[in-house]
């Protein structure tokens, strides 16, 4: 048992540096999404010269300004809720939200790579500035509270997974990379996952298991987390990330 504890924590460590390079969930076609237009967006940013590269390196963005951000966020309430805290189970919670995961998936929408019309019309509009702002506004929020309605037997089972994983399987458990309470890491660029809706947290899963080996490594890392799991163990995940203590 001690020996798959070592071996599970090492794998762990190697998948949760693999979440920090600038790719980190990049190709999650449910991510962090506004479905409605914004009601006041921030002025368009100058179009980078005639076939520049984009600048997809969290590590180039000047520091964020959370009362920038603040202000900014206003355009994303509609769909993600005042201060992050959406309420609406098909839309993302931004509260509490790493700063370093987030930052990344406003750069990869902003450069069209990871697509959704709406974001991507969104971040087009932000300027590095925009990104760091809004990152360090909702990172600096309290993630909300668990969610209500979930069948406790089933979110029981998610809780074991979560835990324990499949080693079985070659499935390591949620916790090495994302920690025990599911707040992510920002050195590393892990996502904070605790609280998601749970139609929410399925839908990303069954994302994951679509992508593929799309010569990503942050992407074939999840997509070969997921790709073992019935929807069963999906949804019972799911189920346990929504209320998890």
């Amino acid at each position: 048992m001690g020996n798959r504890i070592k071996v599970q924590l090492r794998t762990g460590a190697a998948f949760g540096v693999l979440f920090a390079v600038l790719g980190t969930g990049a190709l999650l076609s449910a991510g962090v999404l506004a479905q409605t237009a914004p009601a006041t967006p921030p002025p368009a940013q100058k179009p980078p010269p005639q076939g520049a590269m984009p600048n997809l390196n969290p590590a180039t963005l000047p520091p964020g300004n959370a009362a920038d951000g603040e202000a900014l966020s206003a355009t994303c309430a509609g769909c993600h809720g005042a201060a992050g805290l959406s309420s609406k189970p098909e839309f993302p919670r931004l509260a509490g939200q790493q700063p370093s995961y987030l930052s990344v998936q406003l750069l990869l929408y902003r450069a069209g790579i990871r697509k959704n019309e709406i974001m991507n019309k969104v971040a087009a509009r932000l300027s590095d500035q925009n990104v760091s702002d809004l990152a360090a506004y909702f990172g600096g929020q309290a993630a909300g509270a668990a969610w209500s309605g979930q069948n406790p037997a089933l979110a029981k089972e998610g809780a074991k997974l979560f835990a324990l994983g499949s080693p079985e399987r070659g499935v390591i458990a949620c916790q090495v990379c994302h920690g025990t309470q599911g707040r992510g890491v920002n050195e590393l660029g892990v996502a904070l996952i605790r609280h998601q809706s749970s139609e929410y947290s399925t839908d990303v899963m069954h994302e994951f298991q679509k992508l593929g080996t799309t010569g990503s490594p942050q992407s074939t890392a999840m997509y070969l987390e997921m790709k073992p799991l019935s929807d069963h163990e999906l949804e019972a995940l799911s189920a346990y990330l929504a209320v998890m203590p």
